[in-house]
């Protein structure tokens, strides 16, 4: 009986560790993870890396990097200069295949997830 505990235990510890990384993930860092963002004429790719790199509706390339913290949209970026700086933490919201960022100056913008 000793041993049929041993490997329930062990199972048991191995089931809820897999619980546990899949609870882990945030459910905004999943659903852009690797994907494009659009919202208009802007197209970013949010890497799966990290890595954020697109095109803004004024033309300009966008590069720098991107993470979920506490449900807020944090991205610092390196390009363009004008938006180079220390990161920046936004509030953020999913609904309905769309992502939603309050930018600094309070308005909203609606990324539709590709």
């Amino acid at each position: 009986m000793f041993k049929t505990t041993s490997i329930l235990s062990a199972s048991l510890v191995i089931t809820l560790a897999a619980c546990a990384e899949t609870k882990g993930v945030d459910p905004i860092t999943q659903a852009v993870s690797g994907r494009t963002l659009v919202a208009g004429d802007t197209r970013l790719t949010a890497g799966a890396n990290g890595a954020l790199v697109g095109t803004l509706a004024g033309g300009d390339t966008l590069s720098g990097t991107w993470r979920i913290s506490n449900g807020k949209w944090c991205r610092t970026l390196s390009q363009p200069a004008r938006f180079a700086g220390p990161e920046v933490c936004q509030d953020a919201a999913l609904t309905d295949g769309q992502l939603v960022i309050i930018g600094s100056n309070g308005n909203p913008t609606t990324y539709t997830i590709e």
